[in-house]
């Protein structure tokens, strides 16, 4: 199957990426704050502020039905329209948010807004990367991952200031508001889709797909093990006063806007391996310090943040040569499904790893070491995609060649 693109020049392509970037901040933007914002809604629908598990699962749960589904019906889709149309909804859903007093009813719209951020990106990221050369994929999408470093470093202080001086609904106000700003952009700069072709592409659901579907899930595990206890980590065991945290999360932030566009820029001057080993030796090298005592927070979360999201890059990279661009929507959406699956997974197994007393030496040691023992197979992980992509190549060359 031919995987020509476009010929699109690097202008275009970076306004496509751009776009991407744009409508990618607003749906992680949209996913990330309901969590911190929920402690100012709590008392708005009379429930306790540790509901907001329910409200976050509830979300995750609609992704990753949605995200599955998608695998097998995306194709059926113009994907431009389709992407219109999500973002829509995501819009009207969050705004729908601000009118109603019973959980019930916000629960039920978390999981619609689920069902359309499951999918959003699976689709976005598709339109990019078929009209994309292959060396230039890997900066492509380090443009589009660099905007869940923007969430950190202006996204959330955003929310969380509009939260403290005017209120939550209009957080959830200006969020929806980007949304319906990311129309035009689908509009005016995303490419059309190609005619569909009467041949019907199938992408089987087998155990080749579903291990580079995974990879970036995989990948991601390690980090999510301590995202949920990060800020106790930083200030009972490192001790960061409160009062610094939004400087150490911004730094954190720039960290990982910058560690991922420079893993985007080598992508095409190192190999897959190389990168891999680099930017995990990084973040096993930001375990070692809460590991061994040191109370560098700073380094620490420059660190870790920097280093997970270049891994992250640095997977996106590998996975992104599996499928064949008829495929890719599909492909896309299951990956993004088993992204939200092994998340609540990690989320899950931090709770369990740690005493139910709360967090102790001992205990936050344990995760530390599960965190960098699981982060350390990475290399490994890549060494097997590369196999399974060189033997394909050799297949399809034969195939050719016979």
């Amino acid at each position: 199957m031919s995987q020509t693109t476009p010929p699109f020049n690097d202008k275009a392509l970076m306004r496509i990426a751009m776009a991407m970037a744009f409508i990618q901040f607003t749906n992680a933007l949209e996913y990330m704050a309901l969590t911190p914002v929920f402690a100012f809604m709590a008392d708005t629908f009379s429930v306790p502020v540790s509901f907001s598990g329910y409200v976050s699962g509830m979300y995750t749960l609609g992704a990753v039905l949605s995200g599955v589904a998608a695998f097998y019906w995306i194709d059926r889709f113009n994907q431009k329209h389709f992407l219109f149309k999500n973002m829509a909804l995501l819009g009207i859903l969050t705004f729908l948010s601000t009118l109603t007093t019973q959980f019930d009813l916000l629960l039920a719209l978390r999981f619609c807004a689920g069902l359309v951020g499951g999918t959003t990106m699976g689709v976005g990221i598709s339109i990019l990367i078929n009209h994309t050369p292959a060396n230039l994929r890997g900066k492509m999408l380090a443009t589009v991952i660099a905007s869940f470093s923007l969430v950190s470093i202006a996204g959330m202080p955003a929310i969380l200031f509009l939260c403290t001086h005017y209120g939550w609904h209009t957080a959830l106000w200006l969020i929806s508001s980007l949304c319906l700003l990311s129309l035009p952009l689908i509009i005016f700069t995303l490419p059309k889709d190609k005619a569909s072709s009467n041949v019907k592409v199938r992408l089987s659901l087998n155990t080749q797909t579903v291990l580079f579907a995974s990879c970036t899930a995989l990948v991601q595990f390690s980090p999510m093990l301590i995202i949920p206890i990060l800020i106790p980590l930083m200030t009972q065991y490192m001790g960061a006063q409160p009062k610094l945290l939004p400087l150490l999360f911004l730094s954190g932030g720039i960290a990982g806007y910058l560690f991922t566009r420079i893993t985007g820029i080598l992508t095409s001057r190192l190999s897959a391996l190389a990168l891999a080993t680099i930017s995990t030796l990084l973040f096993i090298a930001s375990l070692l310090i809460p590991l061994m005592g040191y109370d560098n927070t700073f380094l620490f979360i420059t660190l870790f943040l920097g280093a997970s999201y270049s891994r992250l890059v640095s997977a996106s990279a590998i996975a992104v040569r599996y499928p064949e661009n008829e495929k890719r929507a599909r492909f896309s959406s299951l990956q993004t499904a088993i992204m939200y699956l092994i998340t609540t997974l990690a989320f899950f197994l931090s709770s369990l790893l740690l005493p139910d007393q709360g967090i102790t030496a001992q205990g936050l040691n344990r995760l530390l070491v599960i965190c960098a023992l699981t982060a350390s197979a990475y290399p490994l992980l890549v060494i097997m995609l590369e196999k399974e992509l060189a033997k394909r190549a050799l297949q399809h060359n034969h195939l050719f060649s016979g």
